[in-house]
């Protein structure tokens, strides 16, 4: 089982769901994929969780850290 982990600086554009949709294609099954911004909107979080759970990955954790930044631990299925 690899780890592989996307830092978003900032809010999240266009382009980077496009990015984040890419990454996911060379994750494996089984693996192990973390993602961390400084997301502001709730919303935001919800529609990366929806993309992950799209492309076959369970959403492990998610929430604050101390440093303001919001993360999303998930791990493919299939």
């Amino acid at each position: 089982m690899s780890e592989y982990k996307l830092d978003i600086p900032g809010d999240i554009n266009l382009s980077d769901y496009s990015s984040i949709h890419d990454y996911m294609g060379i994750i494996e099954r089984n693996d192990k994929f973390t993602i961390t911004s400084k997301i502001k909107d709730p919303q935001e979080m919800k529609l990366l969780c929806k993309m992950l759970e799209d492309n076959y990955f369970t959403v492990v954790t998610q929430g604050d850290k101390e440093n303001g930044e919001y993360y999303i631990t998930s791990k493919r299925e299939r």
